[in-house]
């Protein structure tokens, strides 16, 4: 509007700096131009009764929300450039015919919500250059007053009230100029039941009217139509109007240049549910209309041919709150060239306080109902049941389907094609999306949130390629993606910038969950289950924000971090969101506080971010240098324990082991030789009655080898045809000698040992001695199998511990070396070896 564009104009000209308190009253401040001169005075909310004497130069005056009772006469008569002036909020009672007299430039006058009664018929003739007055909410009565306004105002706001058996001939007299009329009840006071052609007759040159909430129950034929400019009607709020009484509003039109027509809640919210005939808008056809409101009037169907006689102008409709069930007039939307349409809040519970204000009086002016039997409507039968049916017009653009709670599965489309961009299914209850959505290769914006989903099938978004922004927070899909470990769910929707997955109960996301959304700038994750971000973000070099709010996040691991820093190279702007969430600050969570403090990414209200200390208190985050210097003190000194404490422990277990190793020496050696012939087939498994291969092996040292062979094999082996294993005969050329020695026992019946100082000394005679032991324990079962000979006597201090042992608790033979009792030693040696 044009006092808009020179109110710009006037606010450049201006030229506006910081306020300061005005010299001629203190409790207002006031704003100097270049030419250091008090421009503006703002005294708004200062308790003033009266009105300051302000300084000629003065351009405009704020003076709302006061207590001021009167504008005295001439006051502002030596503020000739005033141009804006706001009474808003005070207690003015009178205007005088020469209250504003001076102000000749005035431009924009407020006085709203006043208790303004006395009105002279001339006061505002005195402001000739007036173009915007708001003078609602007072108590003028402008039909007795008969109030004459400037030519040049081009915006009126004003309370309108008219009973029936008022005629008004000479309103609105003068206002030639007038472009906006505002007299709706929303924000002031407008009661006029029947609407005449005599109602608006001096401004034919309207562009915007607003008549809404003005009870108004009927209008006459020609009321706007000689309105040729008229561009803008609301006559909303007039619930006992109807469609029927808007089918006159809807003729009228024809004849103007209307582009925005608001209808909404012209129909009780408590009546019975509304059809809308195709007389009601047929005449709209006409005109160049491209947005109609239709809201909240309990709609439930079109007659056919109803939207089909709608313009090919028209681009924009609003249908929300109404009662829509399906039929074949559902089917006309795809004929209607729409770009946007909003059905939101279909069958929306009202509350029920404001019944007795909607009571209409029965209209004699309106028809009876039709008979709705005689249109051809078609309802529910022909869709398949739980499933979601539609159809959408071919240049609709967006479409806004929220809150209606229908409860449908989204399966395959037979759509045709479409340029739907945006979409807003929102807080519904689609539980289940098999889809595929096939037609809408143009779909930008896509929202499913709130839905209670706990099923998204592979193939659902294949035919939307080009999504950028997908909404789809606040469902229960954490029980379905967590299996989707190759991304193959946003497989299709490469292109996607923007997903909301917050609120769906996700405990893990698959490390390759977005592995073809590379061009990500936006992940919401809030609200959920993580416990660690497992899946990967390094390949989306666009990343800007990363909300992981009210999750279970303790810390950020270093892989994590790692591809954090990744991203941040390429993009500087990259904003984490970690609020809400049991951080530790810990010696084991050190890292992640130190990278806090020394990376450059942004953490969205970090002056909230809490994290539990080693004690168990909790620390504010704003500073996490601050934290990590109070984390590195303490746990220096516990690294310094830890390092210590596992010297010790390493330490202990190594004595342990060596003592362990050195104390079962013997069986460790005799196990690993036994377990080196198993595997060469070098031994058998002996049973009781097989025979051995030796009946005994005879270990002695080399001194003792005259004995052994001269004594010995004489009465062991000739006398009583034993057969003997000795080490020098016996044992395989080219064989371990500790092979030769555990082969040779475990093939002997009996081992014999002949001990001589020089055996006890002898480091393979104890090795001999001490395999046979393993033998007798271990595989014998402790079986008597030592025969131990004593060729000189030994005395108990000069034997091995092994072989006092062996003394103690069994007898053993001594060489007599007398001719008359080595007879007597032969035979007890003899007896014991068969």
């Amino acid at each position: 509007m044009e006092y808009l564009g020179n109110a710009v104009v006037l606010l450049v000209y201006i030229g506006f700096v910081v306020g300061r308190k005005c010299e001629f009253e203190n409790r207002c401040q006031c704003f100097v131009n270049n030419g250091k001169q008090v421009s503006k005075a703002d005294c708004s909310n200062a308790h003033l009764t009266h009105i300051p004497d302000f300084p000629k130069g003065i351009k405009v005056i704020i003076l709302d929300n006061n207590l001021i009772t009167n504008i005295p006469d001439n006051h502002f008569i030596n503020n000739s450039n005033l141009c804006k002036i706001s009474f808003l909020n005070n207690k003015l009672k009178v205007l005088t015919k020469d209250a504003f007299c001076g102000a000749n430039n005035l431009i924009e006058l407020t006085l709203y919500n006043n208790e303004i009664k006395d009105v002279d018929e001339n006061v505002f003739m005195s402001i000739p250059a007036l173009k915007y007055l708001n003078i609602k909410r007072n108590y003028i009565d402008w039909i007795e007053l008969n109030i004459t306004f400037p030519h040049a105002l081009q915006t009126l706001q004003m309370d309108f009230k008219i009973q029936e058996e008022d005629h008004i001939v000479n309103s609105f007299k003068g206002l030639v100029n007038l472009k906006t009329l505002d007299i709706s009840g929303l924000s002031g006071e407008c009661e006029c039941k029947t609407i005449t052609p005599e109602t608006f007759r001096n401004i034919p040159n309207l562009i915007h009217l607003d008549i809404s909430a003005c009870k108004i129950s009927y209008v006459y034929r020609g009321t706007f139509e000689f309105m040729s400019n008229l561009t803008f009607l609301d006559a909303s709020l007039n619930f006992c109007l109807k469609f029927a009484g808007a089918e006159n509003i809807t003729y009228d039109l024809q004849t103007t240049s209307i582009k925005i027509l608001k209808l909404n809640k012209i129909h009780q919210t408590f009546e019975l549910d509304t059809i809308v005939l195709k007389s009601h808008i047929r005449n709209l056809k006409h005109t160049n209309l491209t947005e109609l409101h239709m809201d909240s009037n309990r709609i439930q169907l079109f007659e056919k041919g109803a939207l089909s006689s709608l313009p090919l102008t028209l681009r924009r409709v609003y249908l929300s709150d109404n009662m829509f069930g399906f039929g074949s007039y559902f089917y006309e939307f795809s004929l209607v060239p729409i770009t946007f349409i909003n059905i939101s809040l279909q069958f929306s519970s009202h509350k029920f306080q404001n019944f007795y204000e909607e009571i209409c009086l029965k209209n004699e002016h309106l028809s009876n109902k039709p008979n709705y039997n005689q249109h051809e409507i078609q309802r529910h039968g022909q869709f398949k049941s739980n499933t979601l049916p539609y159809t959408i017009p071919f240049k609709l653009q967006k479409l806004i389907f929220r809150n209606n709670l229908f409860r449908f599965k989204i399966e395959a489309n037979n759509v045709p094609n479409n340029s739907l961009e945006f979409l807003d299914c929102g807080f519904n209850l689609f539980y289940s999306w098999i889809g595929p959505l096939l037609t809408y290769k143009k779909l930008i914006h896509l929202d499913l949130s709130n839905n209670f989903c706990s099923n998204v099938s592979k193939d659902f978004f294949r035919g939307s390629p080009n999504l950028k922004s997908l909404l789809i927070q606040n469902n229960l899909l954490g029980f379905v993606i967590i299996d989707d470990m190759d991304g193959e769910i946003l497989q299709h929707i490469p292109k996607l910038e923007i997903i909301n997955l917050a609120d769906n109960r996700i405990p893990y996301l698959p490390y390759n969950f977005f592995k073809f959304q590379t061009n990500l700038i936006e992940i919401n994750l809030g609200g959920n289950l993580l416990e660690d971000l497992s899946f990967q973000i390094s390949h989306m070099q666009n990343l800007s924000y990363l909300d992981l709010s009210t999750n279970r996040f303790s810390s950020l691991n270093s892989t994590v971090r790692g591809q954090l820093e990744t991203i941040i190279k390429s993009n500087p702007n990259l904003t984490v969101n970690l609020s809400n969430n049991p951080l530790i600050c810990s010696c084991d969570t050190i890292q992640f506080i130190k990278w806090m403090s020394q990376t450059k990414i942004r953490f969205t209200k970090i002056q909230s971010y809490k994290c539990r200390l080693y004690n168990d208190n909790n620390e504010l985050l704003k500073e996490p240098k601050r934290v990590y210097e109070i984390l590195k003190k303490k746990c220096s000194s516990y690294t310094a324990l830890l390092v210590v404490l596992s010297i010790f422990i390493i330490f202990f277990v190594v004595v342990l082991l060596c003592g362990l190793v050195y104390r079962h020496r013997w069986k460790l050696r005799f196990m690993y030789y036994m377990t080196k012939n198993k595997y060469q087939n070098l031994s058998r498994k002996q049973s009781d009655d097989e025979q051995y291969e030796y009946d005994a092996f005879i270990s002695y040292e080399e001194e003792d080898a005259a004995f052994v062979h001269n004594h010995l094999l004489l009465n062991l082996e000739e006398d009583a045809k034993l057969k003997l294993c000795i080490h020098k005969r016996d044992f395989q050329p080219g064989k371990d000698i500790s092979e030769n020695i555990t082969s040779g026992i475990r093939n002997s019946r009996n081992v014999v040992a002949i001990l001589s100082p020089t055996y006890l000394e002898s480091y393979w005679c104890l090795f001999e001695y001490k395999m046979a032991r393993m033998e007798s324990i271990y595989v014998r079962d402790r079986e008597n199998m030592f025969i131990l000979v004593s060729l000189v006597d030994l005395s108990a201090i000069n034997l091995p511990l092994c072989v006092l042992e062996k003394v103690h608790n069994q007898s053993y033979i001594e060489y007599p070396n007398d001719p008359s009792a080595n007879s007597l030693f032969w035979n007890k040696l003899k007896a014991v070896l068969k």
